[in-house]
């Protein structure tokens, strides 16, 4: 079975995420900057929910054509 663009990118992009936030996210929780540490998690996580969606409908489209 051949893996989907949608499920690769959005894992690579999880995985970028979540070393990002271990790399930045612990300073700011450690400089007080909790609120600001929460907002970009949060982006994060809608940006690669929302990309997942929108390659997923690509490759759904690709895929019946």
């Amino acid at each position: 079975m051949k893996l989907q663009r949608h499920i690769i990118v959005t894992t690579i992009l999880a995985a970028y995420a979540l070393f990002m936030t271990f790399y930045f996210g612990l300073d700011l929780l450690k400089s007080g900057q909790s609120l600001r540490f929460y907002l970009t998690v949060a982006a994060e996580i809608i940006v690669i929910i929302l990309t997942f969606f929108a390659l997923r409908r690509r490759d759904r489209i690709r895929n019946n054509h």
